[in-house]
């Protein structure tokens, strides 16, 4: 039964994604866990959108993701999601540099599945990761943006900790010149 429901799942986003694209907005695989809140930035984020850093907070496990965003018309927001806990690492991004690509490493923490390791990687080649790698290869995935996207913002369950986490791609370029 579980088995069905996750492919169910998998199809729905599958379809969900396909039929958000002409929006400039993606919904990615989430990773992890269905503990805590269920948490979603897709009215948050924007095709054009410029995103200017991202942060980890992190020890054993993930705590919390932070992404650093400006809108198209200059307002910056930030899109944090989990604890306060573990230790801070930011990555600043350069101008034209966009993240391209999420991984994501899961596992049980207390009978919870938790986010145990969290990498972004750039357009750049530049990375930043927190926690600590799983050896479980079915507890791993990867997701890389489709060319002209890169991650604007997440989506999945959080509490104290990451519980859970999808990208949400956006499309680099606004769909509507006009401001």
């Amino acid at each position: 039964m579980k088995l069905i429901l996750q492919v169910l799942t998998t199809v729905a986003l599958a379809a969900v994604g396909d039929a958000l694209l002409s929006d400039g907005i993606v919904p990615g695989k989430v990773y992890g866990g269905p503990h805590g809140k269920k948490y979603t930035d897709e009215e948050l984020v924007a095709p054009g959108q410029t995103v200017n850093s991202i942060t980890i907070r992190s020890s054993d496990r993930v705590d919390s993701v932070c992404l650093g965003v400006t809108d198209r018309w200059g307002q910056s927001s930030d899109l944090c999601h989990g604890g306060d806990g573990g230790d801070e690492k930011t990555l600043e991004l350069t101008e034209g540099e966009h993240i391209v690509k999420i991984s994501a490493h899961w596992g049980k923490y207390y009978r919870k599945t938790r986010i145990m390791y969290i990498k972004f990687t750039t357009d750049k080649g530049n990375a930043i990761f927190g926690g600590t790698p799983t050896e479980n290869t079915n507890n791993k995935g990867e997701q890389e943006a489709d060319p002209g996207f890169q991650l604007g913002g997440f989506h999945g369950f959080s509490g104290n900790e990451l519980d859970s986490v999808g990208a949400i791609w956006t499309a680099i370029e606004p769909l509507d010149q006009s401001f």
